[in-house]
């Protein structure tokens, strides 16, 4: 029996299909380089100046009413040539006027300014009066510039920065009180961070090869004494010291890790950050590892949690948009042995503190105390 059924009918198929094949293989290549761009190359954490200041005086600021300026905490008001901080929210209304507290310069009315998380500005010496050493760590490709501060105890605290090219800031929150119960302290840098050696690509590894950076500067402490290390790492900087606990021979030496905002599986960072339908966004993270060399497999720390043999403590905003505080407590349930989870209702990613610096201060000191008590 012939059929009815016009050969241009099946033609016309399998044109449909070719073309639908080649959308798909040009939205997967697509999604592959927006995996580049978002990820893997490195980029300012802080670009511009969002907000102009409308009026202050009296150790007070009056700014834009966003959603950001009517947050509580502290926070850091940085503008081109100025640094201060604002604190208690004193007025809501179409304007937030909150308590200002100027460290470097002035900021004037109509000045444009932006909102800082780091909350302090420089280096050690200019946000807190600590004396410190801007030293040059022999790394693989070269000098990393770090700071280094020396203090009474043999365990060093390493600072490991989050997303940006130059976060060394990210540690000023802490580094007062932490030189306070008597630790050293080195923050540390990573290939392709400003000021530091750029890898031949360009791109940020995660881990896969800056954990060789964070062993350079644990031997540069281990030349000024250092008997044992605290791991202490923000946003990416826990997949950087995930690695480096995996593959480092000198793991054996860290005694504590303190993650703060941890993205512990950077392929669910991946997925939760695109509208790609399912199938076509995983095709395009498997085009990424072929053509970017991302081994996504060893960056799922949660999928690696048994591997793990050190005290953490885990710190997670319930607010985060970047990764969910589920990731935290997936990985945390898991190792109940050896992890501290804590919760900052009001924090999002990165700005634990600055929601609630006591309350964070206090956790810290508190699991420090509990894995290095003092002689």
């Amino acid at each position: 029996m012939r059929s009815n059924v016009s050969p241009w009918v099946g033609r016309a198929v399998g044109i449909v299909v070719v073309l639908l094949v080649v959308v798909a293989s040009v939205f997967v290549w697509l999604h592959a380089n927006r995996v580049r761009s978002d990820l893997l190359f490195p980029s300012p954490h802080a670009v511009g100046f969002d907000l102009e200041v409308i009026s202050i005086g009296g150790g007070r600021v009056v700014l834009p009413r966003t959603s950001q300026t009517e947050r509580d905490g502290v926070w850091g008001l940085e503008s081109d040539d100025a640094y201060a901080q604002v604190g208690e929210i004193i007025r809501i209304d179409t304007e937030v006027e909150r308590a200002l507290h100027t460290l470097i310069g002035s900021i004037e009315a109509g000045d444009a300014v932006r909102l800082d998380a780091d909350a302090f500005p420089g280096d050690p010496k200019t946000a807190h009066g600590i004396g410190y050493e801007d030293v040059r760590v022999p790394g693989e490709l070269g000098p990393q510039p770090a700071w280094l501060i020396e203090g009474r105890r043999d365990t060093w605290v390493v600072f490991l920065h989050g997303e940006g090219v130059d976060r060394r800031a990210e540690s000023l929150r802490m580094v007062p009180v932490l030189v306070e119960e008597g630790f050293s302290v080195i923050v540390a840098t990573y290939r392709n961070d400003l000021s530091a050696p750029a890898s031949a690509d360009g791109m940020r590894r995660w881990g896969l090869d800056e954990w060789r950076d964070v062993e350079a500067a644990m031997l540069t402490a281990d030349r000024k004494g250092a008997e044992d290390f605290v791991l202490y790492a923000h946003g990416l900087g826990a997949e950087v010291a995930s690695m480096f606990l995996h593959e480092s021979d000198l793991s054996g030496r860290v005694s504590a890790v303190v993650f703060d905002s941890p993205i512990l599986d950077l392929e669910q960072l991946a997925a939760d950050h695109t509208s790609l339908i399912s199938p076509l966004a995983e095709a395009g993270r498997t085009l990424a590892a072929i053509r970017f060399g991302i081994e996504w497999q060893y960056l799922d720390q949660i999928e690696r949690a048994a591997a793990f043999d050190v005290p953490m403590l885990l710190m997670h905003g319930a607010r985060d948009p970047v990764v969910p505080f589920s990731s935290s407590k997936a990985f945390a349930d898991l190792r109940p042995d050896l992890v501290r989870l804590q919760r900052f209702e009001r924090g999002e990613h990165g700005d634990l503190w600055n929601s609630s610096p006591q309350i964070y201060e206090d956790v810290v000191t508190g699991f420090l105390e509990d894995t290095h008590p003092e002689a």
